[in-house]
């Protein structure tokens, strides 16, 4: 499948490493496996993505299928997403995604602190007494 620009329109993507870049604009088409793995890769942890849809922004056609992809966030980066093929990074947005690799841990592997053990009786007393 031949893949074109979403926002250059003419353009076909070339292959660059694990995305496809178009070579006039600079963007980056990568599909939602490989960005998981990049993001894993970057934390050394797995990852979710939690996407927030925008609403108003003009609507990129799909690189593969031509269809309009849903305007969303994730952390601070604007993108552009079909939920079937893949996300629309303009140039220099992959970039910044990636510096916020850590934001996107999931749950499970996030620092977890547990709460102090509640004593109770004698040891509970003491417990409260030396509490600081």
């Amino acid at each position: 499948m031949d893949l074109v620009c979403p926002s250059c329109q003419d353009q076909p993507l070339a292959v660059a490493g694990r995305t496809m870049r178009c070579e006039v604009c600079d963007g980056a088409w990568i599909n939602e496996e490989t960005l998981v793995a990049l993001l894993e890769e970057r934390t050394n942890s797995l990852v979710t993505l939690p996407w927030s849809e925008r609403l108003g922004d003009k609507q990129m056609p799909c690189a593969a299928c031509k269809a309009p992809m849903l305007t969303v966030n994730l952390g601070d980066v604007a993108l552009d997403r079909c939920a079937q093929h893949g996300v629309w990074f303009d140039a220099h947005e992959l970039v910044s995604l990636l510096k916020q690799s850590k934001r996107f841990k999931t749950e499970a592997d996030a620092e977890v602190t547990e709460p102090p053990h509640e004593h109770h009786g004698l040891l509970g007393v003491f417990a409260r007494l030396f509490r600081r």
